[in-house]
């Protein structure tokens, strides 16, 4: 008993340590962008904010975590679950999985959702429930790339125009990462060792229709996360046009996979600000969006952790 009580305080410590990492970058993060930016500039960008844009902000998360509870179901159904929860189930969870994403940490909400979704695949139990979930995530990326890549083809940005190469690079390697998702569990005895041990834990691909209406669900995802960026933009800087959004805001967007803030706050701000400014939007105008973009956030999460409360996971569905 005592051997474990030792070898857990060790990662106790390191836990708090990561924790309060986590806590005193972003804070930093926050009060370098105050430092840098004009806060009568900033006082005057947030007072020019029409009402209607937090309501509008709020409602096009909320439909960004709807697409992900369809894109959770297919997936599912791609890698023939059992049963599949109702997606009124799933967009609950996905509401509460945001609650607590938007803890330290940044990753409980998913370890959440593989856990609850473990009884959907039944033998494979716990393994597939949590490799759906990180396969949503590496989704998020592929879609972000194809989105990012396929507006600027159409629509160049300045000091983000890309080369014809570049274009075929990221597609190639999207499809190859794809093509790797989907058959790693059989590809795995021919990986090398430290590959083949994670590929073998990837749930088997029997259904690859849902797979590919999953992958289109989180583009569709991602440009959501583009218009909701443009509404909180747009109103500041009319020069904005959507498609910069669908290139912008994904992007800085992107900052919440970063590990060492909360939830990627202060990063995505930071990125806000310095990717808005190759269109000229000020400073503070684009950092009083992104302020507006984590009130949403703050709201819909609370809103998970009401859920939490009201409906508590059932003891069935948890570890």
């Amino acid at each position: 008993m005592s051997s474990n009580v030792d070898a857990e305080q060790p990662r106790a410590a390191s836990k708090w340590r990561l924790l309060a990492l986590q806590v005193v970058l972003t804070l930093a993060a926050f009060a370098y962008l105050l430092h840098i930016s004009n806060l009568r500039a900033l006082s005057r960008a947030f007072g020019e904010v029409p009402l209607w844009t937090v309501p509008s902000t709020v409602l096009t998360l909320l439909a960004v975590m709807f697409a992900g509870a369809l894109r959770w179901r297919l997936l599912l159904t791609a890698y023939g679950a059992r049963t599949t929860p109702p997606i009124q189930d799933l967009f609950r969870l996905q509401l509460i999985g945001l609650f607590y994403n938007m803890m330290p940490g940044a990753v409980g909400g998913d370890v959440l959702r593989g856990v609850v979704s473990r009884r959907a695949f039944g033998a494979q139990g716990m393994s597939a429930g949590l490799a759906v979930v990180l396969v949503e995530r590496v989704f998020g990326l592929i879609a972000l790339m194809l989105l990012v890549v396929g507006v600027l083809a159409v629509h160049p940005i300045r000091s983000l125009q890309l080369a014809p190469w570049v274009f075929v690079v990221g597609l190639s390697g999207s499809l190859g990462t794809l093509a790797a998702i989907a058959l790693g569990r059989r590809i795995a005895p021919r990986l090398p060792a430290s590959l083949a041990a994670r590929a073998a834990t990837l749930p088997e691909l029997s259904n690859p229709t849902a797979f590919a209406l999953a992958l289109a669900v989180s583009v569709v995802n991602q440009a959501l996360v583009g218009l909701m960026g443009h509404l909180a933009i747009w109103p500041l800087a009319h020069q904005v046009g959507i498609l910069d959004s669908l290139v912008l805001s994904p992007l800085a967007f992107a900052a919440i996979f970063f590990p060492l803030t909360v939830a990627g706050a202060g990063t995505r701000d930071a990125a806000m600000v310095a990717l808005y400014a190759l269109v000229d939007v000020p400073r503070e105008n684009a950092l009083s969006a992104s302020l507006e973009v984590l009130l949403a956030y703050g709201l819909v999460a609370a809103l998970g952790g009401i859920l939490s409360l009201l409906t508590p996971l059932r003891s069935r569905d948890t570890a």
